[in-house]
């Protein structure tokens, strides 16, 4: 299933005001435990001077309004502390009944040397921080083991011990992590952003299909895919469009978009 639920921008989108497009994902083949739970997933919001108060709080009030059970962040905040600050101050509270979590991306880190005020800021709105860390969460029948890595850019993501690799027990293993990369050993379902979709889409053709992240990045990254999902090493990958926008306040051809996740 991949169903849009609202459509409030254009392809061609100045970036700023947080406004994106719900995409309903249906995420298959889930144990029994899972079932019938709702993920929302955000990521790349990009906050920057001119996204006002209102659209910070708007953005929080259509996250609630999906009453999601689990809320999920990808990190890229901000390319600034402040603006990370702004965002966090006025998004909450992010309540859902299993929580919400979220992790870096390289912008955060970047605009971060030491993170407690940052993890103070996303507690304050309901957010738990995970930072080569993770959650475990028992539900009726079994649990999940929900992993955040640190940024692959700036940071030292290391899953080796955060989920069991051969579970023992009953459990469905999600790992967040910023930018779309491979991560061994391979969880069941793993939550991605940073390409912000190639951010540039011209007839099929974005940055990232002449290497952009590869060759022309800072850090070379490798991207397993610009949007949508993929299969790597056993799990299964999405890779979401974002919010926002880096470097260039513009998207041309790419859709911001939220992801509603149903598990079945």
């Amino acid at each position: 299933m991949h169903q849009f639920l609202s459509r409030p921008d254009r392809h061609l989108s100045l970036c700023g005001n947080l406004r994106a497009a719900v995409v309903e994902r249906a995420v298959s083949c889930a144990p029994a435990f899972m079932r019938g739970l709702r993920a929302v997933f955000a990521c790349d919001f990009h906050a920057v001077s001119r996204t006002t108060p209102e659209d910070i709080r708007a953005l929080g009030d259509r996250i609630r309004a999906l009453e999601p059970d689990l809320i999920l962040l990808g990190g890229d905040y901000s390319d600034s502390a402040e603006g990370a600050l702004r965002l966090f101050g006025g998004i909450g509270p992010l309540d859902a009944p299993l929580g919400c979590f979220g992790v870096l991306g390289n912008n955060d880190r970047e605009a971060w040397p030491a993170l407690k005020p940052l993890r103070r800021a996303m507690a304050a709105a309901g957010c738990r921080l995970l930072v080569n860390e993770s959650a475990r969460i028992r539900l009726a029948g079994g649990t999940l083991v929900l992993a955040g890595l640190d940024d692959a850019v700036y940071g030292d993501p290391r899953p080796a011990g955060l989920y069991p690799g051969k579970p023992s027990e009953i459990c469905y293993r999600i790992v967040l992590f910023h930018e779309p990369s491979p991560v061994r050993p391979a969880p069941d379902l793993m939550l991605c952003g940073h390409t912000h979709g190639g951010q540039f889409n011209l007839l099929g053709l974005t940055p990232y299909t002449i290497g952009f992240e590869r060759w022309f990045g800072q850090h070379r990254v490798d991207v397993l895919g610009v949007a949508g999902w993929r299969d790597a090493d056993g799990a299964r990958v999405l890779v979401s469009k974002g919010i926002g926008a880096s470097r260039i306040p513009l998207r041309v051809g790419v859709r911001p978009e939220i992801e509603l996740l149903r598990f079945e």
